[in-house]
């Protein structure tokens, strides 16, 4: 039986089938490829190591510090430049000359210069000037809704008047429905309105009221003059007008406007 086995292996091994055929340029194939593999492994070899210079270069420019150039050390000491400071001694000759120079002394209270000499003499007085009061504001000649000048007949369409009216001369009076006196109102017939009474709490533009001081009219008004226990303040506006405060000779008991050109008895 191992013969026949045998037998059977060399007949299997004789057989041209199960020959492997070469081909005829195979060993050339093969160092070809030999030679591109060698070619390839040169070349990666050749860029790991460039990697590794560029790295190991980097590294030691990022690990060097600005203390390592000696240039830039001695620079500061070694080469001096043109903006340094000037000598000592240019500073002080600078600040003796700031010393040395002093506004001239002003003459004292008595008019005397101890610059100049010593020389003493009287100071000339200034002379005084009086500043003006401050403008204050125009006042109205007008009581409630009746204005000095307005005719009799606008006067009554007012309904601030009161009637009947009392007759005086070629006048009327009226009392209003602010004051109740019957001569709070005169009226003539040629000039309208010529007078009329402020009520006991009204005041003037300027403070004044009744109750107020003669002092207070006064300062209120400088131009105030007096006659008898009357004072009166002429005031401008069209038509021109005037204040009529009435006092008891201290202070103010009634106030009136009263028109210029008044042609009326009271």
């Amino acid at each position: 039986m191992d013969d026949d086995l045998d037998d059977e292996l060399r007949r299997l091994f004789s057989d041209d089938r199960l020959d492997v055929h070469v081909a005829p340029d195979a060993a050339d194939a093969v160092v070809r490829g030999a030679h591109r593999r060698r070619r390839r492994r040169s070349a990666m070899t050749a860029t790991f190591a460039l990697v590794a210079l560029v790295g190991a270069g980097i590294g030691l420019t990022q690990l060097r510090s600005p203390s390592d150039d000696p240039v830039g050390d001695l620079l500061p000491t070694s080469m001096p430049t043109s903006s340094s400071a000037p000598p000592s001694s240019s500073i002080s000759s600078g600040a003796q000359t700031t010393t040395v120079t002093a506004p001239p002394t002003a003459p004292n209270a008595t008019g005397s210069n101890p610059g100049a000499g010593g020389t003493t003499g009287k100071s000339t007085p200034k002379p005084t000037t009086t500043t003006p009061p401050p403008a204050l504001p125009s006042e109205s000649s007008k009581v409630g809704k009746l204005v000095l000048g307005m005719s009799e007949a606008n006067a009554l369409a007012t309904g601030s008047l009161v009637e009947p009216g009392t007759s005086a001369g070629s006048c009327t009076t009226y009392a209003t429905t602010l004051v109740p006196d019957s001569d709070a109102a005169v009226i003539s017939p040629a000039n309208g309105i010529v007078r009329l009474t402020l009520p006991g709490y009204a005041k003037t533009q300027r403070g004044i009221s009744a109750g107020s001081s003669v002092a207070d009219v006064k300062t209120a008004y400088p131009s105030a003059t007096q006659s008898g226990s009357t004072l009166l303040v002429q005031m401008a506006g069209t038509p021109k007008w005037t204040y009529v405060f009435e006092t008891d000779g201290a202070a103010v008991t009634v106030v009136r406007m009263r028109l210029n050109a008044n042609d009326c008895p009271v």
